[in-house]
């Protein structure tokens, strides 16, 4: 079922901050593509993470937007579940490489464990809340991001095996699998016509 909770009606000042939020969004997006594509001294596995972690932070700040302005169009108690998740991965994405700068790795990976025990909790309460077309686009969104990575592992593990390509780092791969994950997710959405 979906919320039946009434839009509230935009007041001047809250599209103003609208768009100022939007823009912010869109010079965090810039920077973490700037990072993607910077050939520094930035390792791209790790230019991979920071614009995953971005784009993570920017979806979960653009969910809490249409949360405050456009309420009936997210099932009843998902929106900040959802917001909570989005933001939780994009954290956990930039911890490991911002953090030991100022806290010891083995505080930062308990704070990541911490984490994603809190975001595993979130993901299950909005699964267990989520109306049936989000449940489906969840499913759908995990079905296709599995066959995807599955052809692409395997293709590479065989290359790999036979010394066609060098072997990817696990960080390297997880950046992959998230980048999979939110492609897959834009592809299960706008089947179901949610932009």
């Amino acid at each position: 079922m979906m919320s039946e909770v009434q839009d509230r009606p935009q007041s001047l000042a809250m599209k103003i901050g609208g768009v100022i939020v939007l823009g912010g969004l869109g010079a965090l997006c810039g920077y973490g593509l700037a990072t993607l594509f910077d050939p520094g001294d930035t390792t791209w596995p790790d230019a991979l993470a920071t614009a995953m972690a971005v784009a993570l932070i920017a979806v979960g700040l653009m969910s809490m937007v249409v949360l405050f302005t456009r309420p009936s169009t997210i099932p009843k108690g998902c929106g900040v579940l959802q917001i909570v998740v989005f933001l939780l991965a994009g954290m956990m994405f930039l911890l490991p490489m911002y953090a030991p700068a100022s806290i010891a790795p083995d505080m930062v990976f308990g704070g990541i464990v911490l984490l994603l025990a809190i975001q595993t909790v979130a993901n299950v309460m909005l699964w267990r809340r989520a109306d049936e077309m989000l449940r489906q686009v969840m499913a759908e969104t995990s079905a296709i991001a599995f066959w995807a990575l599955q052809t692409a592992l395997f293709l590479y593990a065989a290359a790999e095996r036979l010394g066609l390509v060098e072997t990817i780092s696990v960080w390297a791969l997880t950046g992959i699998l998230m980048a999979v994950y939110l492609l897959s997710s834009i592809v299960a959405s706008a089947r179901r016509g949610i932009s």
